[in-house]
């Protein structure tokens, strides 16, 4: 390792991040970091640590939002009682995300730069339309749409000198609910994930939004799906009415790939699954 910093201010983050080049690292939950030292060799490195930064930790309450802290870790969000009142769902996609030994470690921020295509956390981020607060080394912030800071397949938008520090989310009463299919119920990756937020008047649903993951280099909006809820009673939406919008949205999304058949079937099942989660739950509202 060539230098380790562990920025313990935003002053001194900045410093931090005026130094880094192609060669320095930065570290949260270090989950994925670790696994991709091991797999591509390398060992000539530096690091810059941000987990001394407390405001980055936090889960604050607004009177319009929800700011999350992107070293606040999966364990956390999962025991967050603001979070399961307003973003449900992603209460949902961290309780399988890998072993309770990986929850404790990873972050949200660090989910987010990943950018990986299979990412459960950004779905339901996706369906939210979080934004994500960015800092460079001058101490210059900017506040980016999610859809804007993932590019997928492991990309982001992120300049050299910058680190994502907090993910915004406006409140709302609206219900949502996660679900993913893997090869196992836990510690796997998604083969495919969703997420459904919806707003209800008399048990009718007036708005819908419906995020597909796994399915492309990032979270799609599957708006066939969309079409096929909005104006319906939640508890008599049949999954066999919807079939051609499931079967539809995924052959929009990879006309070309033999994973195809396979996925309409599995997302079939999926959203049974996440719709089965909107109409059980115990509501606020």
């Amino acid at each position: 390792m060539q230098e380790f910093m562990s920025p313990k201010s935003i002053n001194e983050l900045c410093q931090a991040l005026a130094r880094k080049d192609e060669d320095t690292y930065v570290i949260a939950g270090g989950t994925d970091l670790i696994i991709h030292f091991n797999k591509n060799g390398i060992f000539d490195y530096s690091v810059i640590d941000i987990t001394k930064l407390d405001e980055l930790k936090e889960i604050i309450e607004t009177d319009t939002e929800i700011i999350i802290g992107a070293c606040v870790t999966m364990t956390e969000i999962e025991n967050s009682e603001v979070i399961n009142e307003y973003i449900p769902a992603l209460i949902d996609s961290v309780r399988n995300l890998g072993s309770q030994q990986i929850r404790n470690r990873a972050t949200l921020g660090g989910n987010i730069a990943n950018a990986s295509q299979s990412g459960d956390n950004l779905t339901v981020l996706f369906a939210y339309n979080a934004y994500i607060e960015i800092i460079d080394s001058k101490g210059v912030k900017r506040l980016n749409k999610i859809n804007d800071v993932v590019e997928g397949l492991g990309k982001n938008n992120l300049s050299r000198d910058e680190i994502i520090t907090k993910i915004v989310i406006e409140k709302s009463s609206s219900r949502s609910a996660f679900s993913k299919i893997g090869s196992r119920k836990a510690v796997t990756i998604s083969k495919i994930n969703c997420c459904i937020k919806i707003n209800l008047n008399d048990e009718i649903v007036d708005e819908a939004i419906v995020y597909l993951g796994a399915v492309g280099p990032k979270p799609i909006k599957a708006k066939l799906i969309e079409g096929k809820i909005i104006n319906r009673n939640i508890n008599d939406i049949n999954i066999r009415d919807i079939n051609d919008a499931i079967y539809g949205q995924i052959e929009c999304a990879i006309p070309d790939r033999s994973s195809k058949h396979y996925k309409k079937a599995a997302a079939e099942g999926l959203i049974e699954d996440v719709l089965k989660k909107l109409r059980s739950k115990t509501w606020n509202s």
